[in-house]
């Protein structure tokens, strides 16, 4: 039978895709991203010339001068250099903030999936409660059980309903939190479809371990290396002083010559400005840059060093709940279906008690969920292993979580 889907169902891979399409943290990121471009052309910005008009009553009647500043000692190269550095490091943050939003919504897909399915069971459990009430109920009247089997299992059909009401409660609340990595609205949340898409089979460790370096996380850190290295020069560099050249025109000045029509003439003086470095050698200034140089050695191997650790976390809570899946599925919940069937077989024979049939019932119940738990458990930490380093682990053969 054919069953349509709704228009805002979701998939795992759909709501992966559409976070880095429409989350409104990427458009975040590329603001600063083009701040940090527009950074590059201050930095290399080059100082207006200051033009100067005098005048004077005994000596130029109009004195007209300009100065303009030269870096001629690499300050404007250098904080260039300093610019295109930090640039990179918003750029590798860029990066990060793409694969946490992956994570996000890939975590918070599983959490809506995980509600909806648990909910799905225990509404189905309230049906077999009610089921089982009628069975109770008919053999009362027939004579042949007790009246207690039938209070016993009218108080039990009553608990499933309740707790089918709050799951089902539960459902909306996680699509809420799913739609905000979507950019929906979280009053229409989507409803999630399909099983979640896993690797069939996950790459060696150690491929997974050594895949650190090229994480977004180390990019940035050599990124503020560099970035740290530009700024020690630049400091360095800003000891030297910016030469100011000045070019001064005074005209009208009775104490200079004149000229054969009997008009002062006319003066240019050139000449040069400095500040000297003698008070101010921008010695704190030089050593805070190497000490961010340290820092950002230090945090590199910091981040390598919890990256690895995360990776292999991840990876062995993967693989542990994919087993715990593959074996609630193949063996346990099986042979619980068998129990509770001919539980229910032997007690409408008469031959087993009411309280036998529920307890067959629960463990049916209970053995579901913890398959669910299971199969979201296994998602959750394959995405927290694609977040810590999984370099192309989007191209590994996937296979639905649920057998």
């Amino acid at each position: 039978m054919f069953t349509p889907r709704l228009a805002n169902a979701v998939t795992w891979g759909e709501a992966r895709a559409l976070v880095v399409r429409d989350a409104p943290e990427l458009l975040a990121a590329e603001r600063r991203r083009q701040i940090a471009a527009a950074e590059i052309d201050v930095a290399g910005t080059v100082a207006n010339p200051t033009f100067a008009v005098t005048t004077a009553r005994e000596t130029a009647r109009l004195s007209t001068s300009v100065s303009l500043p030269l870096p001629l000692f690499g300050q404007r190269g250098a904080a260039v250099r300093t610019a295109n550095a930090n640039a990179q490091i918003v750029a590798a943050e860029g990066q990060i903030a793409s694969r946490d939003l992956v994570w996000s919504a890939t975590t918070a897909w599983v959490d809506a999936w995980e509600a909806s399915e648990r909910s799905r069971l225990i509404v189905g459990s309230a049906a077999d409660a009610k089921r089982l009430l009628d069975i109770a109920a008919e053999r009362f009247q027939s004579g042949s059980a007790p009246r207690l089997d039938v209070v016993r299992a009218t108080a039990d059909e009553a608990r499933a309903r309740a707790d089918s009401e709050g799951a089902q409660r539960l459902v909306a609340a996680a699509g809420a939190r799913l739609a905000v990595w979507l950019a929906k609205d979280p009053t229409a949340a989507p409803e999630v479809t399909g099983t979640p898409g896993v690797p069939a089979a996950l790459p060696p460790l150690i491929a997974l371990e050594a895949s650190v370096e090229g994480h977004p996380a180390a990019a940035r850190d050599r990124a503020q290396q560099i970035s740290a290295d530009a700024q020690l020069t630049l400091e360095r560099r800003l000891r030297f002083p910016i030469v100011s050249a000045q070019l001064t025109v005074n005209q009208g000045d009775p104490t200079l010559p004149r000229d054969g029509n009997g008009n002062p003439a006319t003066d240019i003086i050139g000449g040069a400005s400095f500040d000297l470095p003698l008070l101010n050698q921008r010695g704190g200034f030089i050593k805070r840059a190497k000490a961010q140089r340290t820092l950002a050695d230090a945090q590199l191997a910091i981040d390598i060093a919890h990256l690895r650790a995360e990776i292999a976390d991840a990876y062995h809570r993967t693989e542990a709940a994919a087993a715990r899946s593959r074996e609630l599925a193949e063996h346990a919940l099986p042979a619980m279906e068998d129990a509770r069937t001919m539980t229910e077989e032997s007690y409408r024979a008469g031959r087993v008690d009411l309280v036998r049939v529920l307890e067959a019932q629960r463990a049916v119940v209970e053995t579901r969920l913890a398959e669910v738990d299971a199969i979201a458990d296994w998602a959750r930490s394959f995405a927290d292993l694609e977040r810590a380093g999984g370099q192309g682990m989007t191209d590994i053969e996937v296979t639905n979580a649920r057998h």
